[in-house]
C-alpha cells in the first residue's frame, strides 16, 4: 500500500498542512450559515409567500410545514455552524434535504432549472457531519460531550 501521493509542486505542502486544519470547521460554518439563512427567511422575511408554496407544492398543513422547515434550517442551521449538537442537529435537516431532493427531483439535476444537484450537494455536507461530528473546533468538542 502507498502512503501520500507525491506534490507535483512540493513547495506548497506546507501550505496545505498549514490550512488542513481550518477546512473542516469552515465547511461546517458555511453550511450552517446557509441553512440557517434560509430558514430566516422562511420564518422571519417571508411567511406568507412560503405558506403559499408550501400549500402549492401539496404540502398540508401549508402553515404547519412552513414552519417546521424554517424551524429545521434555522436552529438546526445555527447547530451545525456551531458545532452544537452536531450530529443530533444533522438529523432533521439532512430529512428535510432528503425530501427536497424528491421535490426538485422532476426538474432534472441542475440547479439552476430548480433541479436536485443543491440539496444534494449540502445533503452530502451535512451527512459528513452526521457521521462525524462537530470536529475539533466545534462547541460540541468544548462541552466534552457528543451523540
Amino acid at each position: 500500500m502507498r502512503g501520500e501521493p507525491r506534490l507535483l509542486i512540493p513547495a506548497l505542502g506546507g501550505l496545505y498542512a498549514a490550512l488542513a486544519p481550518f477546512t473542516e470547521p469552515l465547511i461546517r460554518l458555511c453550511a450552517g450559515l446557509s441553512m440557517a439563512a434560509h430558514g430566516y427567511l422562511i420564518l422571519f422575511a417571508a411567511r406568507e409567500a412560503n405558506i403559499a408554496f408550501f400549500a402549492q407544492a401539496g404540502f398540508h398543513p401549508a402553515g404547519f410545514w412552513t414552519i417546521a422547515t424554517g424551524l429545521t434550517q434555522f436552529a438546526g442551521g445555527l447547530c451545525l455552524a456551531a458545532g452544537l449538537l452536531t450530529r443530533v442537529a444533522a438529523v432533521p435537516v439532512l430529512v428535510f434535504l432528503l425530501v427536497a431532493i424528491k421535490f426538485h427531483a422532476p426538474n432534472g439535476f441542475a440547479w439552476n432549472n430548480l433541479g436536485f444537484e443543491y440539496p444534494l450537494f449540502w445533503s452530502i455536507v451535512v451527512l459528513h457531519f452526521l457521521v462525524r461530528g462537530g470536529g475539533r473546533w466545534s462547541l460540541d468538542r468544548a462541552i466534552g460531550t457528543e451523540v
